[in-house]
């Protein structure tokens, strides 16, 4: 990690800063890495961490891999359960965003303790606390079964995790043909242990999915649209049974079809929405 990024300098930060205070513990850095983000909007200013709702509240599985992955290289070094900076940890501080700086030391002000800050991140932002084991048992109102899509371009995978638990995704229909990705954490068993510990289940249906090499060289609209025909004219008419499926789980839970794509419109999860839609006369939204 010879080249760290804003993101890393700015964990970095915060664990010397907590250190100053003998605060450095996983739960403190975390909840105070939400904090700049949520209160201090950091992001508006570097290229940040995003969190979703698990089991003690907000958390990130990229603010985690950073810590491990930094400690690893001997920036931080973790003593008992907490966390301090080595020589080359301070040194890199020195790339820090000066603004961002600023918004780190307000949150780490703020608290004395890991029960002082989860009071707080508990209190003012229960949509954090859905999935926490904290909290007894809540009867939320669960929303209607339905269909959606949904693509990860773009997106980490815990801004992933955080959209589809902000929509009660319970299911997600993975359509790719392989489901191998150059963002490791959207490899197959990868992603499948992330939503299980989310509490979501993951189906792989690599028949809906269409070869790499029918892919390369799509550059017009109309490469897509001559592809999906196409699809839909094979793979799609081959499988009846597995829209019946997909339709049929739709109406008992929210199922979210993945792929890749941001824009439905470029990616065949959108053709597989439409074909059913088209069977079901239900309705589909894109997340």
């Amino acid at each position: 990690m010879k080249n760290l990024n804003h993101r890393q300098r700015a964990l970095l930060y915060t664990i010397d800063k907590l250190h100053e205070r003998d605060l450095a513990s996983r739960l403190m850095i975390v909840k105070s890495l939400f904090l700049s983000s949520h209160v201090e909007k950091i992001d508006r200013v570097i290229k940040f961490y995003h969190f979703f709702p698990h089991h003690y509240g907000p958390f990130s599985n990229v603010c985690y891999s950073d810590i491990s992955r930094l400690e690893k290289e001997g920036y931080i070094i973790k003593k008992e359960k907490k966390f301090e900076l080595s020589e080359i940890g301070k040194e890199a501080l020195k790339g820090i965003e000066p603004k961002a700086s600023l918004k780190i030391n307000r949150v780490v002000k703020k608290f004395n303790s890991d029960k002082e800050i989860m009071e707080y991140v508990y209190r003012k932002f229960p949509d954090y606390t859905i999935k926490s084991k904290l909290l007894a048992y809540q009867n939320l109102n669960k929303r209607d079964p339905g269909l959606f899509t949904v693509g990860y371009e773009g997106r980490d995978i815990d801004l992933f995790l955080n959209i589809l638990i902000k929509n009660d995704i319970d299911v997600l229909i993975d359509v790719r043909k392989n489901p191998f990705s150059m963002k490791f954490d959207f490899t197959k068993n990868i992603l499948k242990n992330y939503l299980e510990n989310s509490d979501i289940q993951y189906l792989h249906v690599p028949e809906l999915g269409i070869e790499g090499e029918k892919r390369k060289g799509l550059l017009t609209l109309k490469d897509y649209e001559k592809l999906f025909e196409y699809y839909e004219k094979t793979t799609i008419r081959d499988n009846p049974e597995l829209l019946d499926k997909i339709a049929e789980l739709s109406r008992s839970h929210r199922v979210a079809l993945m792929c890749f794509e941001a824009d439905v419109n470029m990616c065949h999860r959108g053709v597989i929405a439409r074909n059913i839609v088209q069977k079901e006369n239900v309705e589909v939204l894109n997340i």
